[in-house]
């Protein structure tokens, strides 16, 4: 069945924007049903009541929990990629379970911090979350700095570095948490005191196999792994 992003009015279901229009583009009419998403950990099963130039207006027949939302949360701590690999990123991490991303400046990042791009990213996440059936999005959060990112790692069960010359990812236990950060590099990766600074947290570091691997591919199959240990 068609799913579709909208807001809860009271008892009433609302569609406009970008999701109306593709429910026009469709051809739905009055009486037709769908099931609705809103951020929240429900889906609802719609029937459209009214349609006119601007929004749907339909009925909730019922709602239920939404059984492919993230049980553990998992923060995504990614250092800026260039635009085309975040917005691949976003969408995979989505569809693999993360319920954050927290973007960072380090010594190699090359990208530069863009507010107007947190909007794009969102778009991505809510359409990356129709397609894989979860009814929560990702949070995507604006950027911070390396420094901020450090403070901001005390407040997890479990952090996570990702840095090559350590035990492959396979080997970690990690059934017992519910709040687990990610560290990932950007392309040029950490300099030698950013990764001095990292160790001084104490995470758990982990490697990706003999290859290097690119910060997307590295940032993708960590959150994909980590998901699947933790049933995500």
């Amino acid at each position: 069945m068609r799913r579709f992003f909208g807001e809860v009015k009271q008892d009433k279901f609302m569609l406009n924007g970008e999701d109306f229009k593709h429910l026009a583009v469709l051809r739905f009419s009055v009486g037709d049903e769908f099931l609705g998403i809103c951020n929240d950990e429900y889906e609802y099963l719609c029937r459209i009541d009214q349609l006119d130039k601007k929004q749907a207006i339909c009925s909730i027949i019922s709602k239920q929990k939404c059984l492919q939302n993230p049980k553990v949360k998992i923060t995504l701590f990614q250092a800026l990629p260039k635009a085309e690999k975040l917005e691949l990123i976003t969408q995979k991490i989505t569809e693999l379970g993360a319920t954050d991303l927290v973007l960072f400046t380090s010594e190699f990042t090359v990208a530069k911090p863009n507010p107007n791009k947190i909007s794009r990213l969102e778009k991505i996440t809510i359409e990356a979350s129709k397609q894989c059936q979860r009814s929560t999005f990702l949070n995507i959060h604006p950027p911070i700095t390396f420094d901020e990112m450090l403070k901001s790692l005390d407040c997890y069960d479990a952090v996570l570095f990702a840095y090559e010359k350590q035990k492959d990812i396979e080997k970690l236990d990690l059934k017992n948490y519910k709040n687990i950060a990610i560290i990932i590099g950007s392309e040029g990766g950490f300099s030698n005191n950013e990764v001095e600074k990292i160790l001084q947290k104490s995470p758990i570091y982990f490697g990706l196999g003999k290859r290097i691997l690119r910060c997307e591919t590295a940032a993708i199959m960590s959150v994909g792994i980590v998901s699947y240990f933790v049933e995500n």
